[in-house]
């Protein structure tokens, strides 16, 4: 049932009927736009466009016809609807349990046991590390207010600006502890989640106000104005709570909250995290035998438990993008009665690995192309070389992302996002040769089996720290 709706979204009616919750993208007739500008063409959108170079590839969408025409290009931006690439992912699993518990019986492999976890997680963060975004906000508001004021000069406050955001992403670092237990550790995760999302947020908040304070100029105060009657302390606080990344002046509300979506969206958050945590609470022992079996050279054990290892993976990884794009932000949206509910296009049925990082996480693309992409391209970087900056960016925020919460120095999650541009081209090739529909078996089978591997990676870095 879950993943039966998870390509549909919220009705942005204000009183949706819980019958109709969700809703494709494709059936959305416009998507709220980045900012004022957006309803009419303008360079920045030829930029999005453009994210990534057009190839002479076709894409081959697993729900249409393999002939290349106009509108089947790589860098198209709308997703195929359909099941067909959960369909494709349900085949995959069931041939990994079919082979695990062959291999099992062959190996003498107990079958794994769940324990539920507890309804309410022992989440205890540093109180420290509660009350600082709240300074940093005001800091980051007070500075743009002076500067709307013409109080201070840009080349003053960029340093502050510059400081605060070092600070941001410096603090979990510094404040947090390694955790023994698997609260703690989704404690740590959720508060380096927090800090990354107000980093980017407040780069988002500075960077279109300094485009408003330079159109301003360039414009000698003709037009219409938003700057700076946008500076105000409730503007901040609200986009600090909503549902986005990319700071909007003018955004449009919902007449009202229903009450019933509400509640139907905090029902799903505690069962969602109850379900997952009862996962993650297995999946030590499966990577401990794994590793064990590995000393012994049992290969069979090994096969096994690696194949062990990804069924509880990618049910981690899917609980947890539908805990966080499905339930918890669509929550947020309507608590705050805010009118985007787009999180997400329907990546699951991604022909290529291009198509899975643009359709997966939208805020997170929108983020990148609106301030890191167009920035460098309109500085005279090259579409490619932009491209790389973007996947820089996004390799270290990664890495911190998982190697902060577990307090390590890690490497694999910025190494395997810098192989990401190889990796595009290795599944353009293969749903260029094979089809569109072994092209999205290509990119679940990255999902399900190279996360694991991730997990081993990170596993020996924790257990290699503790020693």
């Amino acid at each position: 049932m879950l993943l039966r709706k998870m390509n549909q979204q919220l009705c942005p009616s204000p009183k949706p009927d819980l019958k109709k919750i969700f809703q494709l993208p494709e059936e959305l007739h416009s998507e709220p736009s980045l900012d004022k500008d957006s309803m009419k063409p303008n360079e920045d959108e030829e930029f999005e466009k453009s994210l990534v170079p057009s190839s002479p590839l076709c894409s081959r969408s697993i729900t249409r016809s393999t002939t290349c025409n106009a509108n089947s290009s790589l860098t198209r931006t709308s997703a195929p609807a359909g099941y067909t690439g959960l369909i494709n992912l349900f085949l995959l699993l069931c041939a990994v349990m079919v082979l695990k518990l062959y291999l099992g019986l062959c190996a003498g492999v107990a079958i794994d046991s769940l324990s539920l976890a507890s309804v309410f997680p022992n989440f205890t963060p540093p109180l420290p590390l509660l009350i600082f975004p709240g300074i940093v906000v005001l800091l980051t508001y007070r500075v743009e207010l002076l500067l709307s004021q013409n109080k201070v000069s840009w080349d003053n406050a960029l340093p502050c600006h510059l400081a605060s955001f070092a600070m941001v992403l410096a603090l979990p670092v510094l404040g947090l502890r390694r955790q023994d237990h698997l609260d703690g550790l989704l404690s740590n995760l959720l508060i380096c989640v927090s800090y990354i999302t107000l980093a980017m947020k407040l780069v988002s908040y500075v960077q279109v106000n300094k485009k408003y304070r330079d159109e301003q100029i360039a414009s000698n105060n003709n037009g219409e104005q938003v700057y700076p009657d946008n500076i105000t302390l409730w503007s901040i606080a609200y986009f600090w709570a909503s549902p986005t990344l990319t700071y909007q002046p003018n955004i449009s509300y919902n007449s009202s909250i229903d009450l019933k979506v509400v509640l139907y969206r905090v029902l799903e958050l505690c069962l969602m995290q109850v379900l997952m945590r009862s996962v993650l609470l297995a999946t030590p022992s499966v990577i401990a035998g794994l590793l064990e079996a590995v000393e012994d050279e049992e290969l069979l054990v090994v096969i096994e438990r690696f194949l062990t290892l990804s069924l509880f993976t990618i049910t981690v990884w899917m609980l947890g993008f539908y805990l966080l794009f499905v339930s918890f932000l669509q929550l947020t949206a309507e608590l705050l009665q805010f009118n985007e509910r787009q999180f997400f296009h329907a990546w699951w049925n991604a022909s290529t690995m291009e198509e899975f990082w643009r359709w997966w996480n939208l805020p997170v693309h929108r983020w990148a192309v609106k301030h890191i992409y167009v920035p460098f391209v309109k500085s005279g970087w090259s579409k490619i070389n932009a491209m790389l900056a973007v996947f820089l960016t996004s390799a270290l925020l990664h890495e911190y992302f998982i190697s902060c919460p577990f307090q390590i120095v890690g490497h694999f999650a910025f190494v395997t996002f810098l192989g990401q541009l190889p990796l595009c081209m290795i599944s353009e090739v293969t749903t260029s040769k094979c089809g569109g529909r072994m092209g999205n078996f290509f990119v679940w089978g990255f999902l399900v089996f190279w996360n694991s591997v991730g997990v081993v990676v990170y596993y020996t870095d924790v257990v290699r720290a503790t020693r």
